[in-house]
């Protein structure tokens, strides 16, 4: 977690990230340039719906104050980074595709009317390159393009330092770009096939009445994940590393049209699925060098995000 350079003096911000799988609040400096000591951290429960999220972000935050013995009236403005598409103008939800209820919920009303604080709220992976293009891997460059890699595959283009936010509903949503299936060649989301989950579900499905080091090391078929791919993959499991190499394959394909149509100076993979080692790296990139014109491959690096767990939350200290 990010503490240095802070003065008590310091503007302080309350930083909220509601993802399909995790909620983290953190308080931290107006500026984003870091995180106080505290940060409270809960599992989403899928069955509670969007009400359920907002009473556990109320508790949060109340603990959190708490544990840091500040009242809210030290806090000058709360930054929001959401998982689902949103009207950045209007400050409301309109999907998520991972949660229940958030369709057309105007969540910055209701959480200026619950603290009485100025609300920014933005996609989380933007706000994830927001946090890395100042504070990350990002910066020092003017072009960054930020993919998370997680339960679903988001992304952020960030210019001088700024989210491009388009018509204020969002860019980059790279997850829902289309991509040939590696096995029917039938075009498909990038999500169906390079999330951390939808790895695990192809894995299951290509291990079914296969023998597999994959079933070893997760114990059972519905146990085998991403993570469980990837240990397969490092131990020659043939399986297993087809499958790698095919997300590999597409995820290169997708960065390399990024990089024909922006030509970032940075792509920027964060995510459970980035935290895979050199043989997922190693691949990917020369996925991504046998697809990107040639005068392009020495002007773009693709790197792994720095910020980890606190990205979203460090980036949406510094929205406005």
């Amino acid at each position: 977690m990010m503490k240095k350079n802070y003065s008590p003096s310091d503007p302080l911000a309350l930083g909220i990230e509601i993802g399909g799988t995790k909620i983290q609040v953190g308080i931290g400096s107006a500026e984003g340039k870091l995180l106080l000591r505290g940060k409270v951290r809960k599992q989403v429960v899928r069955e509670n719906g969007a009400d359920g999220i907002r009473r556990d972000i109320i508790a949060m935050t109340e603990e959190l104050l708490e544990s840091e013995q500040l009242r809210l009236s030290k806090i000058n403005k709360i930054g929001i980074g959401f998982g689902g598409i949103l009207d950045t103008n209007q400050g409301i939800i309109l999907k998520s595709y991972q949660i229940d209820g958030w369709n057309n919920f105007p969540l910055k009303e209701w959480a200026e009317k619950q603290w009485g604080k100025p609300v920014f709220i933005q996609n989380d992976a933007s706000t994830a390159g927001l946090a890395e293009s100042l504070h990350g891997n990002g910066r020092g460059y003017t072009r960054v393009f930020y993919i998370t890699l997680g339960s679903g595959v988001g992304g952020g283009w960030i210019i001088n330092g700024k989210i491009d936010d388009g018509q204020g509903f969002g860019t980059a949503e790279i997850g829902h770009t289309w991509v040939p299936d590696p096995v029917s060649g039938t075009p498909t989301e990038l999500e169906q096939i390079c999330s951390g989950w939808s790895i695990g579900r192809r894995a299951r499905l290509a291990a079914s009445n296969k023998k597999t080091l994959m079933k070893q090391i997760a114990g059972s078929l519905d146990g085998i994940d991403a993570k469980v791919v990837y240990l397969a993959a490092e131990k020659g499991d043939k399986i297993a590393n087809r499958i790698l190499s095919e997300t590999c394959q597409t995820l290169g394909i997708a960065i390399s049209n990024v990089i024909a149509l922006l030509h970032p100076e940075r792509v920027i993979l964060g995510g459970g699925v980035s935290l895979m080692g050199s043989l997922f790296w190693n691949t990917l990139k020369n996925e991504v060098r046998l697809r990107t014109i040639p005068s392009f491959v020495s002007q773009v690096d693709v790197v792994k995000a720095k910020l980890e767990e606190d990205v979203v939350v460090i980036g949406a200290l510094c929205l406005e």
